[in-house]
């Protein structure tokens, strides 16, 4: 732990230590450590590669943020009981192999501090399109950076602060300090019977390549940025986007299936008389995956799930339907809009 302290006056602090024991020290002697409460600071830090593909599936590269810096600041006009304290009183810890810190800092009740964990250079590798069956990627330097986490903590309070470290590409000037995660969930149509009731089933496996315009620009045009995941056995899919603020409205996003062979589709031929089907699924139907003006959440616990549906037809023109706006029936795994 390394303890960072610039204060030009402890005048109003004595007054809160005071209190406390009898001070023998002349007025000028005092520093924030003859403060007695403390408070933990505990977490954990991780941040990205980038992304892989292996076995079919998209996969996050995570890697715990090893050796890293993180600066605990206390503002000193939280511990006067004036408020007239200047400046800050910084404690600095490092995290360990597995991204984990902890440190003990001397506080007062209500005191005001900022979590800071520090910057650092690294490659990212990324999703640029979707070509022959198999994504494209690109690797890019970039810097890991994550946005003050700011607290109020008492004596005696343990605050456990785990994050993620978002990515800003070097050429770009504004950092990207947060990081948001989309969810979102694909349906698959079906058809229930005699090719009048139709439902929205799920699958796992289906690849996603999910695009996302910011409402801003880089080099003089749009900035966009391109990831890929791959939904589970419930249909549904998360990825990280790294943001500048959390609540953030994006100009566009785009969530586009990737098409796959399906065979054993059942056809219905008439009352009671079907057949079963080759053929492809691809994007179609009510849910287009076209989002304008899409808004993260500002409560963490709320989630805005993101859909994307889509429908089949025969590779030899046996049954073809890209009209799925009239779903009749929907199956148990309520694939609504929220």
């Amino acid at each position: 732990m390394k303890h960072l302290c610039k204060l030009t006056s402890w005048a109003a602090i004595m007054l809160a230590v005071a209190t406390l024991s009898s001070c023998t020290k002349e007025q000028s002697e005092l520093s924030i450590d003859d403060i007695k409460g403390r408070a933990t600071i505990t977490g954990s830090l991780c941040y990205s590669k980038g992304q892989a593909f292996n076995n079919n599936q998209f996969e996050e590269l995570l890697q715990p943020a090893a050796g890293v810096t993180v600066a605990i600041k206390i503002a000193n006009s939280s511990l006067d009981p004036n408020g007239n304290a200047q400046g800050m009183t910084t404690y600095e810890t490092t995290t360990d192999n597995e991204g984990k810190y902890s440190i003990q800092i001397p506080v007062v009740d209500n005191t005001q501090i900022t979590i800071q964990p520090t910057s650092f250079i690294g490659q990212r590798t990324l999703v640029t399109d979707w070509n022959n069956n198999a994504p494209v990627f690109e690797t890019e330097e970039v810097i890991f950076n994550i946005t003050g986490m700011q607290e109020t903590v008492s004596p005696g309070d343990i605050i456990a602060k785990d994050n993620m470290y978002s990515f800003t590409p070097r050429d770009f000037v504004e950092p990207f300090g947060e990081v948001e995660t989309l969810n979102g969930k694909i349906g698959i149509g079906k058809l229930y019977q005699d090719n009048t009731q139709r439902y929205w089933d799920v699958q796992s496996g289906i690849n996603v390549i999910v695009t996302v315009t910011y409402n801003y620009t880089e080099e003089g045009s749009d900035m966009v940025r391109t990831f890929g995941a791959t939904t589970n056995a419930l249909g549904e899919f998360s990825v990280n986007i790294p943001v500048k603020e959390k609540g953030e409205t994006l100009k566009r996003l785009t969530i586009v299936p990737v098409s796959f062979y399906y065979s054993g589709f059942v056809h219905y031929t008439g009352v009671a008389k079907w057949e079963e089907l080759d053929g492809v699924y691809e994007l179609g139907g009510t849910y287009s995956g076209v989002y304008t003006n899409f808004t993260f959440p500002t409560i963490e616990n709320i989630t805005r799930i993101v859909y994307a549906s889509m429908v089949f037809t025969g590779l030899d023109g046996t049954y073809t339907d890209y009209n799925w706006n009239n779903v009749e029936i929907w199956d148990t795994e309520e694939f609504n809009e929220e």
